[in-house]
C-alpha cells in the first residue's frame, strides 16, 4: 500500500530527534500497574524537578486537575478541628511573609491578616466551577475502547495483535465505520495512507500541523494527557512488566503518541490547546466584598500607606489555588507542631531514662500506617506479661525476592518496585504435608477455574454461554454472600483450606543455589542494623507481614503490602523468620560479632488489616519450651485485635461486627479506609513513639542512630522505604484533591477491563489512583486530609543533611517541598524544620 511521508522524516537526525521528544514527554507520566499488583504512585512524580506548587499548576493546565480542595471542603475541614485554628493562624502569618506584615495595622483593627483570615474562613463563597476539563471526544472515546480490546487479557484477542499496538489498531480504525463517519472527509485519506511506523506516522501528523521541533515534547505530552490512563499503563508495561504480562501485545509509547496525533487530525480536533484554561479570578468582586465584610466604603484602599494597599491587592489576588494552600499549609503545620513538640519530650525523657531489661517478646511489623494502632494495642495489652516490644521495618523484611506460588502462573515479585529480584524462591508442601498440599491445590485449582468460567460472564461472546450453564450455581454463591456473608467464607475456607497451614516458600538451608548462606547472613544482619533491634532479643521474636482481606474487591491489592510490590507480605516473615532460626545463620551472625541468645525463636505471622486479625505461621516449630511463651503471645494478638478492631470501627462509623462481615460481602464498598488520613514519616525507636495516639496517621520504621556510626541504616531507610512513603501519600493527596483526575472516581459505577485496570461505566480512559470510598465519607467530605508527608527523623542534623545532599532524589524533594523534613537533634532534644536550604528550630 502507498502510504504518506514527509521530507523531515526522511533525515535520520529528525527521526533520532523526534523519539528523544517521545521520551521527554513520556516521562510527565507516572506508571499505573495492573490490579493484581497495585502500586501507589505520585500521580505528578513526572513534575518533582518543579516547586511543589508549580506541579500543582502544570498538572491542572496538562490534565485539567484541581489543584486543592474547593474551599468550602477546607471550611468543613476546619470547623471539625481537623486543621487546627492555631496552625491556621500560624499560616496565614507566614502567607503574608511574617509577624510585621501581618499585624501592621491598615486602619483600626484592621490588617493583612484579618483580611486574609476573612477570605479563607468567613466571606461567603462564591459559587466555584469545576475546573475546565476537556472531555474525551467522540473519536478519542472510539480509540480508548480500541486500545481495550487490543490490551483485554480476557476478549479474544484481535487480529494482528502481535503486531503491536500501533500497526494494529491502524487496521482497525482504517475499517471503523464509526471513525470514518466522524472523520473530516478531505482527511480520511491520511487514515488510509499513513505510514506502518508510528514514528513516521507521528512526525508526518507534526508537521501536518506545522508542530515546530522545539515544541514537540511539549505538543506530545498533551497527546498523552488525552488519555492519561492507557498512558500510564504503557508507562508501566514498557519500564517496569515482565515478558509474560505483555502477552503477545506489544505496545510502546510512541505507539499511543501516533494514533492519539493521527484520529485527532483525521477528526479535526485540536489537541494543542491546554485541558483546563486558568478560571476567570474576579478581583473587583473580591475586593468589593473584603471591604464590605469590615463595613468600609469601597474607596477605602485609597487612604492607605502604600504597603497596605500592595498588601490588600495581594490579598485580594489571590485565586483558589493560593487559599487552598494555606489551608494546607496549616494542615502540615499542625503536624509538625503537634508530633514535633511531642517528639521533642519524648527524646528527652528517652536519653534520661535508658530502658535494659529483656522484653517478653518481640513483634517486627511493616512500617505501613495501619500498624500503629496494632502495635499501639499490642503493647497495651501485652504490659501484664512482662512488656511486648515492637519495631517497625519495610515489610518485605529486607529480603529481594521473586516468590513462585503453586498455583501461580508466573513468579510473583514480593519487594519494592525500586529494586530487582535477587532470588526466585518457591512456594512448596511443609515436611509430611505433602499428601494433604496436593489435595488442597487440587480443589484450589478447580475452585479457580469455576471462577474463571463466572468471570468470562463479564466479556466476550462467552458471557451468554458461560451465564446460561452458571447462573443458578452464581445465583447460590450471590445469595450465600449476601445474605450470610461471613458464614459463605467459613464455608469456602473449609473447603478450601488454608494455604500456609500445607505450603511455605522453600528456604532449603542446605541449598546454596535459592539464596547462598553468605546472602541469609547479610539480610539477618541487616534487618538489625536498620531496625536498631538489640542482639539481646526475647524468646520469641515475630515477624509480622500484613495484607487485606476483602470480596469482589478490583482494589484488593492496594490494601496489601506496598514494599511487597501490592502482595501480602507472610512469605517474606516467614522466609526470614526460617533464616534466622538457622544455625548456620547464627554462627555468621555471631562471627560478625552479632551474637544472639540461644533461647530465642522467630515465628512469622501475618497482620490482616481489614480484620485486625494476626495468624502465626509454623506454630508446630515453635518448641516445647516456648509453648509458655506462645500461649502468652496468643492471648496478647487476640485482646489487642479487638481493641484495634473496636477503634477502627469508630473511624468508619460501623460495629465492629459489620466490619468483618464487610469483609466477606461481596457489595462492600469501603471494607476498610485503607492508608488514609497517612501524614507523617517518623524514623526513631520506638521509645520515642511509643506512649502518643498517632491514630494510625504515622509510618513507623525503627532506626538507632547511635549504632549507625557510618549512616548506612540512615541512608537505606530514607533512599527506599522513605521514597515508597512519599509516592503513597501523593497518591492519597492528589486522589483526594481531585478523584475524577488523579483518582479512580466511585466504585459503583466502574469495570474492570482486562484484569489489569478499571473504567467508568462501559470504556474510555484507564482510572487512576483510588476509588473515591477509600477517601471520602459517604456525605461528600473528605476522611483523609490532603497534606504533604511530614518525615521526622532522630538524628544529628549534620548526618542527616549529608544523607540527603548525597542523593538527588531527596534534594529533589526536600528543596521543591514535596516533604517537609524535621529532624530531632538528638543531644538537644530540639526539632529542626528544613527550609530554603537551612535548619529553622521549631517554634513553640
Amino acid at each position: 500500500m502507498a502510504t504518506l511521508a514527509f521530507n523531515p522524516m526522511l533525515d535520520t537526525g529528525a527521526q533520532a530527534d523526534l523519539a528523544a521528544h517521545v521520551d521527554e514527554a513520556a516521562r510527565a507520566i507516572a506508571p499505573l500497574w495492573p490490579l493484581e499488583s497495585a502500586i501507589a504512585v505520585n500521580p505528578l512524580s513526572g513534575f518533582e524537578h518543579m516547586p511543589f506548587e508549580a506541579a500543582l499548576r502544570e498538572g491542572a493546565e496538562l490534565f485539567g486537575a484541581r489543584t486543592t480542595l474547593p474551599l468550602a471542603q477546607w471550611r468543613t475541614l476546619h470547623a471539625e478541628g481537623r486543621i487546627d485554628d492555631i496552625a491556621l493562624r500560624k499560616a496565614i502569618v507566614a502567607t503574608l511573609g511574617g509577624l510585621d506584615p501581618a499585624f501592621a495595622l491598615f486602619g483600626p483593627d484592621l490588617n493583612a491578616f484579618a483580611l486574609l483570615r476573612a477570605r479563607l474562613v468567613d466571606l461567603p463563597l462564591a459559587a466555584t466551577p469545576a475546573p475546565a476539563r476537556r472531555p474525551l471526544t467522540p473519536a478519542i472515546a472510539l480509540l480508548a475502547r480500541w486500545i481495550g480490546c487490543f490490551l483485554d487479557r480476557a476478549a479474544p484477542p484481535l487480529a494482528g495483535r502481535e503486531d503491536g499496538l500501533y500497526r494494529c489498531l491502524l487496521a482497525a480504525l482504517r475499517a471503523d465505520p464509526a471513525l470514518r463517519a466522524l472523520a473530516v472527509r478531505e482527511r480520511l485519506r491520511v487514515l488510509d495512507l499513513a505510514p506502518e511506523t508510528p514514528l513516521a506516522t507521528l512526525g508526518l501528523i507534526l508537521d501536518r500541523q506545522a508542530i515546530a521541533p522545539a515544541a514537540a515534547a511539549d505538543h506530545v505530552r498533551r497527546l498523552f494527557a488525552r488519555l492519561p490512563g492507557w498512558a500510564a499503563h504503557l508507562r508501566w508495561r514498557t519500564a517496569h512488566a515482565e515478558p509474560h504480562q505483555i502477552g503477545g501485545a506489544p505496545a510502546e509509547m510512541i505507539d499511543l503518541a501516533a494514533l492519539i496525533a493521527l484520529v485527532g487530525f483525521v477528526c479535526g480536533e485540536d489537541h494543542s490547546a491546554p485541558a483546563a484554561p486558568a478560571a476567570d479570578h474576579d478581583e473587583a468582586a473580591v475586593a468589593r466584598d473584603l471591604l464590605a465584610h469590615w463595613n468600609l466604603a469601597a474607596d477605602a484602599p485609597a487612604g492607605w500607606d502604600e504597603p497596605a494597599r500592595q498588601n490588600f491587592a495581594r490579598i485580594v489576588g489571590m485565586d483558589e489555588t493560593a487559599l487552598g494552600l494555606v489551608f494546607q499549609q496549616a494542615a502540615e503545620r499542625g503536624v509538625i507542631d503537634s508530633l514535633g513538640h511531642a517528639l521533642e519530650a519524648r527524646s528527652a525523657a528517652c536519653a534520661a531514662n535508658a530502658e535494659t531489661a529483656r522484653a517478653a517478646a518481640q513483634l517486627v511489623f511493616c512500617i505501613d500506617v495501619r500498624s500503629e494502632p496494632m502495635r499501639r494495642a499490642i503493647e497495651a495489652a501485652g504490659s501484664e506479661e512482662g512488656g511486648f516490644e515492637t519495631y517497625g521495618y519495610a515489610g518485605f523484611f529486607g529480603l529481594p525476592i521473586a516468590l513462585q506460588p503453586v498455583l501461580g502462573p508466573a513468579p510473583r515479585k514480593q519487594l519494592p518496585v525500586l529494586l530487582a529480584p535477587a532470588h526466585h524462591v518457591a512456594e512448596a508442601p511443609l515436611p509430611g504435608r505433602a499428601s494433604e498440599a496436593e489435595d488442597m491445590v487440587t480443589r484450589q485449582a478447580c475452585a479457580h477455574r469455576a471462577q474463571g468460567m463466572l468471570d468470562a460472564t463479564k466479556s466476550g461472546a462467552t458471557g451468554f454461554a458461560a451465564a446460561e450453564a452458571l447462573g443458578p450455581l452464581a445465583a447460590v454463591a450471590l445469595l450465600a454472600r449476601t445474605l450470610a456473608p461471613r458464614l459463605a467464607e467459613r464455608l469456602a475456607r473449609g473447603v478450601l483450606g488454608h494455604a500456609h497451614e500445607v505450603l511455605a516458600p522453600l528456604a532449603s538451608n542446605d541449598d546454596e543455589s535459592v539464596i547462598p548462606l553468605a546472602d541469609k547472613v547479610g539480610y539477618a544482619r541487616g534487618m538489625f542494623k536498620l531496625t536498631g533491634l538489640p542482639a539481646a532479643t526475647a524468646r520469641l521474636v515475630v515477624l509480622v507481614g500484613h495484607g487485606g482481606s476483602t470480596t469482589n474487591n478490583a482494589f484488593a491489592a492496594s490494601l496489601d503490602c506496598g514494599a511487597c510490590g501490592g502482595h501480602p507480605g507472610g512469605p517474606n516473615a516467614r522466609l526470614m523468620a526460617a533464616i534466622l532460626n538457622d544455625p548456620a545463620v547464627r554462627r555468621g551472625l555471631a562471627d560478625d560479632g552479632l551474637t544472639l541468645p540461644e533461647d530465642t525463636v522467630f515465628l512469622a505471622a501475618q497482620h490482616d488489616t481489614t480484620r485486625d486479625e494476626i495468624t502465626l505461621f509454623d506454630r508446630d516449630a515453635v518448641p516445647q519450651s516456648h509453648q509458655s511463651d506462645l500461649a502468652a503471645l496468643e492471648g496478647t494478638l487476640r485482646a489487642a485485635g479487638r481493641a484495634a478492631l473496636d477503634a477502627r470501627a469508630g473511624k468508619l462509623a460501623r460495629p465492629a461486627d459489620d466490619l468483618l462481615a464487610g469483609a466477606a460481602h461481596w457489595g462492600e464498598v469501603r471494607p476498610e479506609w485503607g492508608l488514609s488520613g497517612n501524614a507523617a514519616f517518623i524514623v526513631g525507636p520506638r521509645r520515642l513513639t511509643a506512649p502518643l495516639d498517632l491514630d494510625g496517621a504515622a509510618f513507623l520504621h525503627s532506626y538507632d542512630w547511635q549504632a549507625d556510626k557510618d549512616g548506612s541504616a540512615l541512608t537505606a531507610i530514607l533512599t527506599a522505604p522513605m521514597i515508597v512513603a512519599q509516592w503513597i501519600n501523593c497518591q492519597y493527596l492528589f486522589s483526594t484533591i481531585d478523584n475524577a483526575v488523579y483518582g479512580a472516581g466511585d466504585k459503583v459505577t466502574q469495570n474492570v477491563i482486562g484484569g489489569f485496570g478499571v473504567v467508568q461505566g462501559n470504556g474510555g480512559d484507564l482510572c487512576t489512583g483510588l476509588p473515591r470510598q477509600s477517601l471520602f465519607r459517604d456525605d461528600g467530605t473528605p476522611f483523609h486530609v490532603p497534606r504533604r508527608l511530614t518525615v521526622f527523623v532522630e538524628a544529628p542534623l549534620r548526618r542527616v543533611e549529608e544523607i540527603v545532599f548525597a542523593h538527588d532524589n531527596l534534594v529533589q524533594l526536600v528543596e521543591n517541598g514535596w516533604i517537609n523534613l524535621v529532624v530531632i537533634d538528638p543531644w538537644k532534644h530540639r526539632a529542626h524544620h528544613w527550609q530554603r536550604e537551612r535548619w529553622v528550630p521549631r517554634v513553640c
